[in-house]
């Protein structure tokens, strides 16, 4: 780039401003000009690394992750990373300052552990602290578990974007949270996943057996060999039969039929364990899904 006014070549190109200047006359050749490549920050202690260029909200935090954060480095003295530890700590509690502020922030801290208990992926879980962030606002968390709450939107949320989680899987999170009996786990998230679809107006739509075929044979470890004879198993089913029975019931069925036919049999207990169904109604789909994909002679 050559300067108009003088033809001079040294012309500086100041990133911070979005300017051109020419370096012997003086002249702003561009202004505001966009930087179209990836920023880049360096962090005191760390090395150069690709900068965040997202919006800058995150609805997983109390007050949208726009709170101010600092880092303690390791290479300053202990005396003042321990002064500066305490400051760091007081900073975050007045972050959150107020009651309502304190308690949405130890709801999506327990929503964090939620999911990460049940493997979820973060986009998950900003769509859940949305619904939880909806139900606070009309009112319809008050006198309700939080942990219940927050299950029975996980719940809704997972069936809504095709996720394959179970309500014994969560349930029996519950269970492990709040120490409560897995009946009573299951009744409440029920009764709230009602709940929040007729207030939100919502339907949800059933998992395919496909999905928790998918999802099992990864759990128990099973080759593509298996996965692929048991996804022929269940495509080659009658269709009434198929809408006959439970998704997870016959993907568990159909999962142990094709391990046993590729040599890579697991007990049934195993299977039961995982699925979280009973063995009995296992082997009761499994038997039948056998006569109805076994060629008759004659």
């Amino acid at each position: 780039m050559r300067c108009p006014s003088c033809s001079s070549s040294a012309v500086l190109h100041d990133t911070l401003r979005g300017e051109h200047i020419c370096t012997r006359c003086g002249l702003v050749l561009m202004e505001r000009s966009l930087e179209l490549k990836p920023e880049w920050r360096r962090r005191p202690g760390e090395k150069l690394e690709r900068a965040d260029v997202t919006a800058g909200i995150d609805v997983t935090q109390h007050d949208f992750g726009l709170g101010s954060k600092f880092s303690v480095s390791k290479d300053l003295p202990p005396s003042w990373r321990a002064s500066l530890r305490r400051m760091q700590l007081w900073q975050q509690r007045s972050r959150a300052n107020t009651w309502e502020q304190r308690s949405l922030r130890g709801a999506l801290i327990e929503l964090d552990k939620l999911c990460e208990d049940l493997s979820l992926p973060k986009g998950i879980k900003a769509e859940i602290s949305i619904f939880y962030r909806r139900a606070r606002a009309a009112r319809l968390t008050g006198g309700r578990e939080t942990h219940q709450v927050l299950a029975a939107l996980t719940f809704i949320t997972c069936r809504l974007r095709g996720l394959p989680r179970t309500e014994g899987e969560i349930s029996r999170t519950l269970t492990a949270r709040l120490g409560i009996g897995n009946y009573e786990a299951s009744r409440n998230l029920r009764r709230l996943t009602k709940f929040f679809t007729q207030k939100f107006k919502l339907k949800l739509p059933h998992i395919s057996t496909d999905d928790y075929i998918n999802r099992f044979a990864v759990q128990l470890e099973f080759s593509t060999r298996v996965i692929e004879h048991a996804n022929e198993l269940y495509r080659s089913l009658p269709k009434k039969f198929k809408q006959t029975r439970h998704p997870l019931s016959l993907s568990a069925a159909v999962l142990y039929l094709a391990a046993e036919a590729s040599g890579e049999k697991v007990p049934l207990k195993k299977i039961g364990d995982v699925t979280g169904f009973a063995i009995s109604s296992i082997s009761k789909n499994a038997a039948r899904v056998r006569e109805l994909t076994t060629p008759r002679e004659g």
